[in-house]
């Protein structure tokens, strides 16, 4: 809500901070006990130029915002001198004077901040019980045994005597005044008095008349007043009392006994007493007593009304005009309401309203009968109340004021009276409608007519003396009963009708659906000229020229739960609801009678401005009247409240608050506020405490920021008084912070720091940098390795297909070329045999020849059906050793077994037929030179390697052939190592120590296998 246009539109501000036209009840009283983190036994109260309270209490100096209390115990990096803090003096150089119990003061803030412990010989010992300031800018502080001044060329403080301060008097309070003077009271064994330094004056000069110890303070008109336990009065007018050889004569009642005393910017007095504080609201007539003066009543305010102790230490104005009490127990606030509520001796029940000829209102609601209310500040409940009188009722249910200027009385048991002169009188109902029930609502037309709805009877019309029921004659159901009721300028009657609106006309009641208001359930009804106006469950609507237009508001605002409506000569439009009172200017009213889609600028009266309980209004009653002085009434469940449109309460302050900052956390640990912060390599979160000194409704100040670097646009806090942002990424920013007051006027001054947060050494340019060389390298060896796994594929399958050839060459080698070769010997030898005659030798040797070329042919033979089942080669090396007995056809008697231990692997190509090959040659080997009985074939999958080992119990294998590595002229044993050493592994061929032979194979994992098998 814009409360700056609309303060521009309307309503002017008043001049008073505590209007003396409210009761002391009726000002807004908030408390705060150390159950909400406030100190107890607060002494002293200041404000510093920041708007800042400062409190000075036993349990030691705190700062409050008006939201939160936070305990200073250090300046700077020394600690303060003590805890027990007694006085306190803010400087206009936002410094700020700390006074403490058992003696010391320091100087927090400003140009010159400093300590003087009262171990310095120039400091005066005990308690420092006060500070002032005179006209020639000199500094001054009392303790119990001496005043001393400060000398600002030595920084030392100096004693008074040579001023005319004796040595043997006590100082008691010190005072300055508007001028500059400097007012002393003190004490010296039985006696008391009270010096004056004025202004440009070298010596002090005592008062004709003392006044025992008193509390000083000065008026508005400059007048210098002095309250002591005997009273009040003006100093300058002080008497001696004949009662008492101590007393000087008390402006107020003789009976009345105060001690503190502060003057608020309005005129009003304010006192602490025996039991809490003391207001004379209207001080500026107090008259010395004497025939025919009648001294004014103060208001009392103590514990029973919620001041937080009855030990109240001290008073204090701040800027925005907030009266403060500091006391035993907390700390209490004072501040105008705009709204005025007067109290009355009814129970918590929802009150009617209506207003009679000579001003005053007549209010009632269930509890009992209409009672008369007029505005009395002079009164407790800030109202003259007074009985109606007359017939006695159970009960106010409704109120109508007619044409006529008569008052209607409608009870929670069906009755129906009307105020005449000597109070209430009973107007007899139709004899069928007599006994229980409750009347609703009451309305009137132009005609004379006065309507009537009652439960248990439906809705009548008194007219000329005579009752008629109006549910028959238009066509309505006996037990309906309108909640609302009003006549337009044509003279028609409208009225509710379920979730719509109805109208009376042509002897009928016709239900508006499609055209009606679409505000649900209607509980208001108001005609202004030619605009009907009406109020419901979802919000309000107008009809002009037989439309209906919704109001809607700013930010959604649709003013549902509306049981009030009042619209002002000039325009400007106030509604009353469950959500309290809603002004709208009369330019925005206008702008939208213009344009019904324009959302209307408004401003909300609630709890903080005074508003006690809700409107509970449920129609027929409505919450929201307008008197002949201009002001506006609104009733809830707990009473009535005024408000005066021309003088609303507003904050006095020219502009809205410049924030505050208060302290930065940086990963949680404090750090030291700095226009230039730099936070070190590797922080995380930073956090930034922030406040606005608006004292008056604190709960109404918003707070926007933006860290500049990180937000594009200002960040909408609301009420929150803390920003947090985490992982900040190195670099410079800059944090800004703007405040609201309670108008929603944005400060003009920004609260601002700057803030570099320095890399790591990982988020460094050259790092950066290193790593992108790093990353090249990698890739450049990426892609070396690479090639180079890609080069060792292409050679070992090249390899491969070599070693192929080589064991094809050698298998030939081994059978074909060795048995032809044998046969060409035998058939040259069997020809020469020939030659010679010996033929029987020569078919010898021919019959061999033809014995030695089918041995050949068979074995070549074999060699090749051995090469054609390797063609089918199998995908795991586990099935391909299992097919081993059926490819070698070994004998049934020679057992065979295949041992797999770990998880088996799914094997590369070419390594798993190289490795196959090596397995098939061992066995082979195995049975076709060592007969064994049982041959073994273990596969082991082990972490980083595979191992095959091939065992039998045959024979065995020679010592020369393992010297030699293999037989001579076979090529067995060294093709198996070729085609290891080609997988990247080693094959041992070792005699088993129980007999046999065992071939082992040891394999690199990554080389032969691929992970694990996946079924």
């Amino acid at each position: 809500m814009l409360l700056g246009l609309l303060i521009s539109e309307g309503a002017v501000p008043a001049a008073h901070a505590l209007s003396p036209d409210r009761a002391l009840t009726q000002l807004r009283h908030d408390r705060w006990t150390p159950d909400d983190g406030a100190p107890a036994q607060i002494f002293s109260i200041a404000q510093t130029t920041d708007g800042l309270l400062w409190l000075g209490s036993r349990q030691g100096l705190y700062r409050f915002d008006g939201v939160r209390f936070e305990r200073i115990t250090r300046m700077g990096d020394d600690p303060l001198i003590e805890e027990d803090v007694l006085s306190l003096l803010a400087e206009p150089d936002g410094s700020l004077w700390v006074g403490y119990f058992n003696g010391g003061m320091s100087r927090l803030g400003g140009p010159h901040p400093g300590q003087y412990a009262y171990q310095r010989d120039d400091v005066p010992l005990g308690s420092v019980m006060g500070f002032a300031r005179d006209a020639g800018k000199r500094l001054w502080a009392i303790t119990p045994v001496s005043l001393v001044w400060l000398d600002p060329a030595s920084d030392t403080w100096k004693t008074a005597q040579p001023m005319g301060f004796d040595a043997g008097w006590r100082p008691e309070r010190i005072f300055a005044d508007r001028q500059g003077g400097i007012w002393v009271a003190y004490s010296e064994n039985e006696a008391f008095g009270i010096v004056h330094l004025a202004p440009g004056a070298s010596r002090f000069q005592p008062t004709p008349t003392p006044v025992q110890i008193p509390f000083f303070d000065q008026a508005a008109d400059g007048t210098l007043w002095a309250a002591d336990y005997w009273g009040v009065r003006p100093l300058a007018r002080a008497e001696r009392d004949r009662r008492h050889d101590r007393a000087t004569v008390s402006w107020l009642d003789p009976a009345f006994k105060g001690a503190g005393l502060r003057f608020d910017r309005d005129g009003g007095m304010w006192l602490s007493t025996a039991g809490g504080i003391a207001r004379v609201r209207d001080a500026h007539a107090l008259r010395a007593p004497g025939g025919g003066v009648v001294a004014p009543q103060p208001e009392y305010f103590g514990p029973a009304q919620g001041l937080t102790s009855e030990v109240v230490w001290t008073l204090f104005e701040d800027r925005e005009g907030n009266l403060w009490t500091g006391t035993a127990n907390g700390l209490d606030r004072f501040r105008d309401n705009a709204l005025a509520a007067v109290t009355l001796p009814r129970r918590d029940q929802s009150f009617s309203m209506a207003l009679g000829k000579d001003g005053r209102l007549l209010v009632g609601n269930p509890d009992r009968g209409p009672l008369w209310v007029s505005p009395d500040p002079s009164m407790p409940g800030g109202g003259r109340v007074q009985e109606l009188g007359g017939l006695e009722m159970e009960g106010v249910s409704a109120m109508h004021r007619d044409a006529g200027g008569t008052l209607w009385v409608g009870s929670g048991r069906g009755s129906l009276s009307r105020v005449g002169a000597n109070g209430l009188e009973r107007v007899a109902l139709p004899p069928e409608l007599e006994g229980d029930g409750v009347v609703n609502m009451i309305a009137s037309d132009r005609a004379g007519g006065l309507w009537v709805s009652r439960l248990n009877g439906g809705l009548l019309r008194l007219y000329n003396g005579t009752w008629e029921v109006q549910n028959s004659k238009y066509g309505m159901q006996p037990g309906v009963t309108p909640r609302a009721l009003a006549e337009d300028a044509r003279g028609r009657i409208w009225t509710d009708a379920g979730q719509t609106i109805g109208v009376f006309e042509h002897g009928r009641r016709r239900d508006l659906k499609e055209d009606g208001p679409g505000i649900g359930r209607i509980a208001v009804l108001q005609n202004y000229g030619d605009t009907l106006w009406a109020g419901g469950a979802r919000g309000v609507a107008m009809r002009s020229n037989e439309t209906f237009q919704r109001l809607l508001g700013r930010a959604g605002e649709t003013f549902e739960r509306t049981s009030g409506i009042v619209l002002l000569p000039d325009g400007e439009l106030w509604l009353g609801g469950r959500g309290g009172l809603a002004r709208i200017p009369a330019a925005e009213m206008a702008q939208w009678r213009r344009d019904p889609t324009h959302a209307v600028a408004f401003e909300r009266f609630g709890v903080l401005d005074g508003l006690r309980g809700t409107s509970e209004q449920t129609g027929g009653v409505p919450s929201v009247l307008s008197d002949a002085q201009g002001r506006i009434w609104f009733a809830t469940n707990r009473g009535v409240h005024w408000i005066d449109p021309r003088h609303i309460t507003r904050n006095p302050a020219a502009a809205p608050p410049a924030p505050t900052l208060l302290a930065v956390k940086v990963d949680d640990a404090p750090v030291p506020l700095s226009p230039h912060l730099r936070l070190p390599a590797g922080s995380r979160d930073l956090r930034v405490d922030y406040t606005a000194p608006a004292l008056r409704i604190p709960e109404r100040v918003g707070f926007r920021y933006r860290l500049d670097g990180v937000d594009d646009d200002w960040m909408d806090a609301g009420t929150g008084r803390q920003a947090i942002y985490s992982r900040l990424a190195p670099g410079s920013y800059r944090f800004r912070l703007i405040a609201s007051d309670d108008t929603g006027a944005w400060s003009a001054q920004e609260a601002s720091f700057n803030v570099t947060v320095l890399p790591a050494f990982w988020q460094t340019t050259w790092f950066a940098l290193a790593l992108v060389a790093a990353a090249a390298a990698l890739i450049w060896a990426f892609v070396r390795w690479r090639v180079s796994v890609a080069r060792q594929r292409v050679q070992r399958v090249y390899r491969a297909r070599v070693g192929e050839r080589e064991r094809i060459a050698r298998d030939l080698h081994d059978t074909l070329l060795q048995s032809v070769q044998a046969l060409m010997l035998r058939i040259e030898s069997s020809r020469r045999r020939l030659a010679s005659g010996d033929t029987a030798a020569a078919d010898a040797g021919l019959a061999h020849a033809l014995e030695e070329a089918e041995s050949g042919l068979v074995e070549g033979r074999d060699r090749i059906r051995a090469l054609r089942r390797e063609e089918g080669r199998f995908d795991d090396l586990e099935s391909a050793v299992r097919a081993l007995p059926a490819q070698l056809e070994l004998p049934a008697e020679t057992g065979f077994a295949v041992e797999v231990h770990g998880k088996p692997r799914r094997w590369r190509n070419p390594e798993l037929g190289e490795v196959q090959r090596i397995v098939r040659e061992a066995v082979a080997n195995a049975h076709r030179h060592a007969n064994p009985s049982r041959i073994t074939v273990r596969i082991t999958y082990a972490l980083l390697r595979t191992v095959v080992e091939i065992e039998d119990d045959g024979c065995g294998i020679g010592d020369d052939v393992l010297a030699h590595g293999g037989s001579e002229g076979h090529w067995g044993l060294p093709g198996m190592r070729e085609r290891a050493a080609l997988c990247g592994g080693t094959l041992l061929v070792q005699p088993r120590p129980d007999g046999g032979t065992r071939v082992r194979l040891r394999l690199p994992r990554w080389r032969v296998t691929r992970g694990s098998d996946p079924g």
